[in-house]
């Protein structure tokens, strides 16, 4: 068969060397697919899902049957008491401020214990000034800062609650915009097991945005009482065209469901307007395209350390998200490895990234994202804000067999920079 793609000699013996490297933590994530995929199945069989589920509603949605048993698919697969899975929810960040308004009060105090938050959230809590924060509505916010190594401060978030009893503690599970380790449900569980005796009645929150269906336990099954994310990463399966969920306590999802809406009406409020079919399709296969985008960044982590790049994480540790950071060292090639993923990408293949400003970030950004859904960082994307150490973020990926492709596009474009 004539070759497809041009890839020369020295990106396929590496990409040949990943693939040998790779072969047994792809052979455990086939097992976690195969778990989540079959719990997801059962949670469409006990809910007794019908096509005429899909028609959607209008006007106020009152008694819509496919919404409300989306939310129950969503409680079931995350093991939580409640859900709402909404396509009100405009991003990640949206669905995390209508947890965060709908559960924080006037001299509540938030406590971040991974550090400071995301680019996009700062301003919601206040961290960056900005009309309408949290800080405007009178909700202190506190933090508690990561070891040198990145990794969670046991001693010092067991000192921060038991002084301060906060309403909330706020884990963030992915990384962000830095190269610490996105965190497992093993350090999850520790951060919950260390805060409960000290503080029962605080609230835990996760932001749990591309860590769904990457491991075989749920967060709330280790103590989080409530987590928030996005459907157009992991848990809209590439197939969702908008929307967000959060999942926990019954009594926290109803506050959560009064913000979206507005109190006394809650949940029950809310049209679907014809998306229904999309995000159940988009549910149902989640955990396949999760792991699909776990494996392609399992297979770049392999691929550029044989390059003799740095990586995190390596691609021998398990993960616990999708998100795969390799640092380049020069802007030249950032760019250059968004270049490489565009052109491996479906749609706008043909495009050059450019790095420009974005709202949110105090630095230029570069993203690549050739996805069918706008944002959609599950399909596959890359980005990266123009600053040191020029490190590039990867996600996503629902085809492996593409997204290798993409991958090695991107590391020859790296290699053509000198």
């Amino acid at each position: 068969m004539q070759p497809l793609f041009e890839i020369n000699e020295t990106i396929k013996n590496a990409a040949d060397k990943a693939m040998e490297l790779c072969a047994e933590h792809f052979a455990e994530l086939e097992r976690i697919k195969e778990y989540h995929q079959l719990k997801m199945l059962r949670a469409f069989q006990t809910y007794h899902v019908s096509e005429s589920m899909f028609a959607g509603s209008t006007g106020y949605g009152y008694d819509d049957r496919g919404r409300d048993t989306l939310d129950k698919i969503y409680a079931y697969v995350f093991d939580a008491e409640d859900a709402l899975a909404r396509h009100n929810f405009m991003s990640g960040t949206h669905t995390l401020t209508v947890a965060l308004f709908g559960m924080l009060r006037p001299g509540d105090e938030m406590l971040s214990v991974t550090g400071t938050p995301y680019d996009t959230i700062q301003p919601v809590i206040g961290i960056t000034p900005c009309s309408g924060s949290l800080k405007d509505f009178g909700v202190r916010y506190s933090e508690v800062g990561l070891l040198p190594d990145g990794n969670i401060d046991l001693e010092a978030i067991k000192k921060a609650v038991a002084e301060k009893q906060p309403k909330m503690v706020y884990i963030q599970r992915s990384k962000g915009y830095s190269t610490r380790p996105s965190l497992r449900i093993k350090e999850i569980k520790a951060i919950c097991d260390a805060v409960k005796p000290l503080s029962p009645d605080t609230i835990i929150m996760l932001d749990n945005c591309y860590g769904e269906f990457t491991e075989y336990e749920s967060p709330i099954t280790v103590g989080v009482d409530i987590m928030a994310g996005s459907m157009i990463k992991n848990a809209g399966g590439g197939i969702a065209p908008t929307g967000g969920y959060i999942a926990g306590r019954a009594d926290l999802v109803e506050l959560c469901a009064y913000r979206l809406s507005s109190p006394g009406t809650g949940r029950e409020l809310g049209c679907t307007l014809g998306v229904l079919r999309e995000m159940y399709l988009g549910a149902y296969y989640a955990p396949i395209s999760t792991i699909e985008a776990v494996k392609t960044a399992v297979f770049a982590s392999a691929l550029f350390e044989v390059l003799g790049y740095d990586v995190e994480p390596s691609y021998q540790k398990r993960r616990g998200d999708i998100i795969d950071v390799i640092t380049l060292g020069t802007p030249e090639k950032l760019c250059a490895f968004c270049r490489g993923i565009q052109s491996g990408s479906p749609i706008d293949s043909f495009v050059t990234p450019q790095p420009s400003p974005m709202p949110g970030y105090d630095s230029e950004v570069i993203m690549a994202a050739g996805a069918f859904t706008l944002g959609s960082s599950i399909e596959i994307s890359a980005d990266g804000p123009l600053r040191e150490p020029y490190a590039v973020y990867l996600q996503g990926g629902i085809s492996f067999a593409t997204a290798k492709l993409s991958v090695m596009l991107a590391a020859q474009e790296v290699e053509k920079v000198k």
